[in-house]
């Protein structure tokens, strides 16, 4: 059975080619769907890994304050998400906005697998690890899929569905 730490790896990779099909248009690309497609990846994956995992972690003294930081990081990450949202689409500020948030977003994933998660590989036993994934997956999946559900008209803006990698 993966691990948790195998659904985040899984999941920081997807997040990561979603931030360069966001930076990098593709021909005949619509940025607009590449950032939605993002929000909702990161969205279902950060609710999902709080709820989960960081829930787990905030009880064991060593991991803590990390786990506690990697809470902080993601609303300064929900923060830059919701501020890309305001600004329109062909404003001038819009390139400076994403480049922001993608900056910060690699940072944090970056950040996140060297100062909480390889600590906390060493700490979980195999079944701990494995349990938590299942977790991870149901809360991560339920998240995606009430995301993907939103009318058209919900604070998301217009988008498309789309479903995770």
């Amino acid at each position: 059975m993966p691990s948790i730490f195998d659904h985040l790896q899984a999941e920081h990779q997807r997040l990561r080619q979603s931030l360069v099909r966001l930076r990098v248009a593709e021909p005949g690309g619509d940025p607009q769907q590449c950032f939605y497609r993002l929000l909702c990846e990161y969205t279902a994956y950060a609710r999902a890994e709080e709820h989960v995992l960081y829930s787990y972690l905030i009880h064991i003294q060593s991991v803590q304050q990390r786990a506690i930081e990697g809470l902080q990081e993601h609303e300064r990450l929900d923060e830059l998400l919701r501020e890309a949202e305001r600004v329109p689409w062909g404003d001038a500020r819009r390139d400076s906005t994403i480049n922001l948030l993608c900056e910060a977003m690699s940072r944090h994933l970056r950040e996140e697998e060297r100062d909480l998660l390889a600590p906390a590989r060493r700490m979980l036993s195999d079944r701990e690890a494995a349990g938590l994934g299942a977790c991870f997956v149901a809360e991560r999946t339920r998240v995606y899929r009430d995301l993907s559900r939103l009318d058209e008209d919900a604070k998301l803006g217009p988008r498309r569905p789309v479903r995770p990698g």
